[in-house]
């Protein structure tokens, strides 16, 4: 299938969103990605395809991509995505992924690193739109304070009170001190953590430390990023 662009946001300096309109409708849950192609020329050694988080939500019936274009030494597919017209395609195959929040009467931990916030900026916007309150508490990393969503995060948390967003900024970092204070019971959440890979998995140690069982941790991480 193709998805059109319609339209390009920046979020922050050096995160851009593109937003697309598929060709026929597209059914996906919030949380899952996507497989997209975008044949370009000179192609690099990481080549012509990338698998990116659907980063809105499926009431929106669109697919944004949210992802950080490096100044310098970014990869030509971030480049022939940047360079991208309204009107202009991008090729994807079939949904994938099961970083969703399935029971919506569950208690959910949220970590964030960076770009790791599209699945979770999906899943609240999908539940602010359908009124669920969603028991969840948001521990999001960036290097500075200058944060992606922040203004549709705080209004997500507004409109829900069993919501709670920490901002984490360097050289602040969410580890298990940061978890201790901000998450009093580790007992009933299931936690879910997103963002680059050394991150992701680094935090999946210390909490399954801290007495969390593995059927409480779901994984999401972006190869190629580094840590925030």
């Amino acid at each position: 299938m193709k998805l059109q662009l319609t339209r390009k946001r920046t979020e922050i300096p050096g995160v851009e969103s593109f937003i697309f309109k598929p060709e026929e409708p597209l059914t996906w849950k919030a949380g899952q990605y996507l497989h997209y192609v975008l044949h370009h020329e000179p192609t690099d050694n990481r080549g012509s395809d990338r698998w990116f988080t659907v980063a809105s939500a499926p009431f929106e019936e669109e697919v944004m991509i949210t992802t950080r274009i490096a100044a310098e030494k970014g990869s030509s597919f971030k480049a022939a995505l940047m360079a991208l017209q309204i009107g202009d395609s991008i090729e994807i195959s079939a949904v994938e992924g099961d970083f969703v929040v399935d029971n919506s009467a569950g208690e959910y931990v949220f970590i964030a690193g960076g770009i790791g916030i599209t699945p979770f900026h999906s899943i609240l916007k999908e539940a602010d739109h359908a009124g669920v309150h969603l028991r969840a508490t948001l521990l999001y990393a960036n290097r500075d304070a200058n944060v992606p969503y922040k203004k549709e995060l705080d209004a997500f948390q507004k409109n829900n009170s069993d919501l709670v967003v920490h901002y984490v900024t360097a050289p602040e970092r969410i580890d298990e001190n940061q978890i201790k204070k901000l998450v009093p019971d580790l007992t009933k959440p299931t936690f879910y953590i997103s963002g680059p890979e050394p991150m992701v998995k680094s935090l999946a140690e210390v909490i399954r430390g801290m007495g969390v069982t593995a059927d409480r941790i779901k994984l999401d991480d972006f190869p190629g990023y580094p840590a925030e």
